[in-house]
């Protein structure tokens, strides 16, 4: 049997200073990605929100309760209202139009 490297997470953590980040190391593949940041984006949510909020529904659902029963009210409201507002650049869309037009020409 495989056994994932590292130190298995903890359920209780030792006090950090608030906006102090944990770091979740995931490798999903290429496609599972897409998947996963396409979603988010649907939602306008980061994908750390999104990812959190999935998880969260997942436990809340292995014990039988709601998310809100898990999670204090003011924290899970930190996850929601989080948006994102795509700003694109200047050369993001000079390559859009680019495409565009070379699109136009093909048909």
């Amino acid at each position: 049997m495989k056994v994932a490297p590292g130190v298995p997470a903890k359920k209780k953590c030792t006090t950090m200073p608030r906006a102090a980040a944990t770091q979740v190391v995931t490798y999903p593949r290429p496609r599972t990605k897409g998947v996963l940041v396409e979603a988010s984006r649907e939602v306008k949510r980061p994908l750390s929100s999104f990812m959190i909020l999935a998880s969260l529904a997942a436990a809340a659902a292995l014990r039988g309760c709601e998310i809100a029963d898990l999670v204090p009210a003011d924290e899970l409201r930190q996850y929601r209202k989080s948006r994102v507002h795509r700003k694109r650049s200047r050369s993001a869309k000079r390559a859009n139009a680019r495409s565009r037009v070379k699109r136009t020409l093909v048909r």
